[in-house]
C-alpha cells in the first residue's frame, strides 16, 4: 500500500506545483495576421488585418482580438487557455462592430501552436476563419508576434 501512495503523493505534488495556467502565460504579447490582399470585382484590392493582444490578468491570459478590413470590423474580448506550446483563443464577448453575433461564450476561435523545430506560430482555425481566402489550410503560419 505504501508503494501506491508514495507515487500518488509525488504526482499530486507535481500537479499542484505547476498550475495549468502557468504555461499559457508565455503567449502574452501582441500578434498580427495580414491576410493576402484579394482583387475585388471592381478592380481594387481588399485587405484584412487581425490584431490579437494577450495580457496576464488575475492568473489568466485575456485580451482583445480586432478584425478589420473591407466591410468588416469586430472587436472581441478573448482569453487564452492551454500550454506553452498550444494556446486556444476563446471568445468571451463582443465589444464592438458586427459579425460576432453567432459566437457563444467559450467558443474556440482558433488555436496557435509553436512549432518546436522552426519556432514559427502555426494557426488551426475554429469558429473564425480567414475572411478573404476561400481555401485556407490549418497548420500554416498566419499570426506573427510583434
Amino acid at each position: 500500500m505504501l508503494t501506491l501512495s508514495l507515487p500518488f503523493a509525488a504526482w499530486v505534488s507535481l500537479w499542484v506545483a505547476t498550475p495549468p495556467a502557468a504555461g499559457v502565460q508565455s503567449w502574452a504579447g501582441s500578434y498580427r495576421y495580414e491576410e493576402e490582399p484579394t482583387k475585388a470585382l471592381a478592380g481594387y484590392s481588399m485587405a484584412m488585418m487581425w490584431n490579437l493582444q494577450l495580457k496576464p490578468q488575475a492568473g489568466n491570459l485575456s485580451g482583445e482580438l480586432a478584425v478589420e478590413g473591407q466591410q468588416t470590423f469586430m472587436k472581441l474580448k478573448v482569453r487564452a487557455v492551454g500550454t506553452d506550446q498550444d494556446a486556444q483563443v476563446v471568445f468571451v464577448q463582443g465589444l464592438d462592430g458586427s459579425g460576432y453575433q453567432q459566437l457563444k461564450s467559450g467558443d474556440v476561435l482558433f488555436r496557435l501552436h509553436k512549432d518546436p523545430q522552426s519556432g514559427r506560430i502555426l494557426t488551426y482555425w475554429g469558429k473564425l476563419q480567414p475572411r478573404l481566402t476561400e481555401k485556407y489550410q490549418d497548420g500554416q503560419q498566419c499570426f506573427v508576434r510583434k
